[in-house]
């Protein structure tokens, strides 16, 4: 019974190996964002380790999230910088507008009003990194289908925000989730995106055998 559990087919031993590539993932990808940059690059490398190294359990987790992280550089960084923009531009709007509402009621309904149209950028920045992890975009069509993922699938899109606002400021006040819930994060997402993403791997499969 003890030689099953510590062998390496044992749940322990894998058990293990998943947190290790959680931790170590999430290290790289927290480390490669402190330059702000490869923020982008570094998300889309990072669900796609996830779902082929952690999910699937295939084996070259690590160099699997170097090649996409070069690979879709150029597209997922032009990507954040757009939707990463977009956001910036509604967060100081909010503020202003919000700043205003203590003696405008307008402005107070106007920062109301942005304050929910910053889902859309927020919520297509959920899909589009994972998105570019699994299907060949150019620049323009990956973020066209990522805004339109974005109100296609609103429940999830704001599943996916909700989540990500609450990790993000869970890991910004205590600072050690950093070192693991990005990969979790990851994982939480595949919940309500894999979904999705197979039923368009199912039709392009159906569509390429006729």
């Amino acid at each position: 019974m003890l030689k099953k559990i510590f062998s390496q087919e044992g749940f322990l031993w894998k058990g293990l190996n998943v947190l290790t590539d959680i931790v170590f993932l999430s290290t790289i990808w927290s480390m490669l964002c402190l330059l702000i940059i490869p923020i982008g690059p570094a998300t889309t490398a990072l669900y796609d380790a996830v779902i082929h190294g952690i999910r699937r359990k295939e084996p070259v987790v690590y160099p699997r999230f170097l090649e996409t992280f070069k690979r879709e550089f150029k597209t997922a960084f032009l990507s954040s910088l757009l939707w990463g923009t977009l956001i910036l531009v509604c967060v100081l709007t909010v503020r202003y507008l919000l700043a205003l509402g203590e003696t405008s009621r307008g402005a107070f309904a106007a920062g109301i009003a942005y304050y929910i149209v910053l889902i859309v950028p927020l919520g297509s920045a959920c899909w589009v990194f994972p998105i570019l992890s699994r299907f060949t975009f150019d620049f323009v069509a990956l973020n066209k289908t990522a805004f339109r993922f974005c109100f296609a699938y609103l429940p999830r899109t704001l599943i996916l925000v909700l989540m990500t606002i609450e990790v993000l400021q869970w890991s910004l006040n205590a600072i050690y989730p950093f070192f693991f819930m990005p990969a979790v994060t990851m994982l939480l997402w595949s919940l309500f995106i894999e979904p999705i993403f197979k039923k368009y791997e199912e039709k392009n499969t159906v569509d390429a055998g006729r």
